[in-house]
């Protein structure tokens, strides 16, 4: 069961990196250049991503 909880640790690390990431771009100045629906593209792209490492917590 060790295992188990250092991949949770790994994965649920993974996410939280990822999270700040995406909070880091909204930040960012360029962002105000862009258009709604670009914003919106990105967000999508990274949902995944994101969602993966938070559901692998679960499965590993």
């Amino acid at each position: 069961m060790q295992g188990s909880t250092s991949n949770q640790g790994m994965f649920w690390s993974q996410a939280r990196e990822l999270f700040e990431e995406i909070v880091n771009w909204f930040d960012l100045d360029s962002i105000c250049g862009l258009e709604h629906s670009q914003i919106e593209s990105k967000l999508l792209e990274t949902r995944y991503e994101l969602l993966r490492p938070l559901l692998q917590t679960k499965i590993f």
